[in-house]
């Protein structure tokens, strides 16, 4: 059998040495001098791949967590009610908007990006004059996301945007005011087990998302200004992502490499990936996105192969019965997105005999007909 995903992260002996600092200092948790470390080394990694000026970030939990912090920040004062999000993405998002009291709008997703576009969200807005509370744009996979286009259409409709960019921790291009949520899950290409962050340039932002992971908390004061709750990561947690740091080059090189070698692999037999994969960015879950005439024989093959695979989003958030009620824009592209888009064996340690082994079945399959 070939596993859709081996999650990835620093051996033991890496982490001894962070595990070592807890045990000096007796301080695991609550904002500890790990977690600052790890805070201040996640912010120069994002600001030198942005290219942007200074980078500033508010540690959390977990990636859902992330989301629903970032929500409860952008839509204080605000009266609406409907949260915008493309149907297309993984069910957390839909919880994070309903965990903070707001209704998901589902709306479609360009076919050829996989994302929520400005025209989409605009037509969103106008079929819910007056009641969008924030728009929430999500990052395919990991695939960038145009902030300067979501940042035009803030300007222009008065409506907050943040970003759920869970799985493109290696992959923000631009940091500006808008926040933006990345899941450090151990799936993912920048996990380190549990955990998530908000990353902005707005330091007064990502100081009170900081204090809102700490029961409202502001630096230095037992004084709960503002409503929040337990968000922390550990010391633990943050010994781990120091750990990830430490190797980050040499884990994004092979992420590089496998990468490249699924993309040549899929192009040799005339299968697209994910636009950009591999060559402008990097995640850890690949999509090949094959023909809908296609998907039924090679997802057989692949089962009598042994060979994973998986629909990261399946049929988009409104096939789930806990959302089915929710209000969309009729998703004429989604389903065709959800049934095309297949994810493929893929994780740092993949062999170069196995993605052979995945692009040869497919190619049987696509012989045959």
């Amino acid at each position: 059998m070939i596993p859709v995903l081996i999650p990835s992260l620093p051996e033991t002996d890496a982490i001894v040495p962070y595990l070592r600092r807890i045990d000096e200092t007796h301080t695991y948790s609550n904002y500890g001098p790990l977690t600052n470390a790890f805070t201040a080394g996640l912010c120069r990694f994002i600001g030198a791949q942005s290219g942007d000026g200074p980078v500033h970030a508010a540690l959390t939990s977990n990636g859902t967590a992330a989301i629903e912090l970032a929500l409860r920040y952008r839509t204080v004062g605000r009266t609406g009610r409907i949260c915008v999000m493309p149907s297309w993405t993984f069910i957390a998002t839909a919880h994070a908007a309903a965990n903070v009291g707001l209704t998901p709008y589902f709306t479609d997703v360009d076919p050829e990006t996989l994302a929520l576009t400005p025209d989409i969200a605009a037509r969103a807005l106008r079929a819910n004059p007056g009641d969008v509370a924030v728009v929430v744009v999500v990052s395919p996979c990991g695939a960038p996301i145009e902030v300067s286009a979501w940042e035009a259409f803030e300007a222009e409709h008065g409506v907050p945007v943040i970003f759920d960019a869970a799985a493109a921790g290696l992959n923000l291009r631009h940091v500006g005011a808008q926040p933006l949520c990345i899941s450090l899950h151990a799936t993912k290409a920048l996990g380190i087990g549990e955990g998530g962050a908000i990353v902005t340039s707005d330091a007064a932002m990502a100081a009170a998302i900081t204090a809102m992971t700490g029961f409202g908390f502001s630096a230095g004061s037992r004084v709960s200004e503002m409503r929040g709750g337990n968000y922390r990561i550990s010391e633990y947690a943050a010994a781990v992502g120091l750990a990830v740091l430490d190797d980050l080059d040499a884990r994004i090189a092979r992420l590089r490499e496998v990468s490249l070698a699924y993309v040549a692999g899929f192009e040799r037999i005339g299968v697209s990936m994910q636009a950009g994969f591999g060559r402008d960015w990097l995640t850890m879950t690949a999509n090949a996105i094959f023909d809908a005439r296609a998907v039924a024989g090679v997802t057989a093959a692949f089962d009598q192969s042994g060979i994973q695979w998986r629909r990261w989003y399946g049929g988009g958030c409104h096939t789930h019965p806990i959302f089915a009620a929710c209000p969309h824009d009729g998703l004429p592209a989604t389903r065709g997105v959800a049934e095309t888009a297949i994810g493929v064996p893929f994780f740092p340690t993949i062999a170069s005999e196995q993605i052979a082994q995945v692009c040869g079945c497919a190619e049987r399959v696509l012989a045959s007909r």
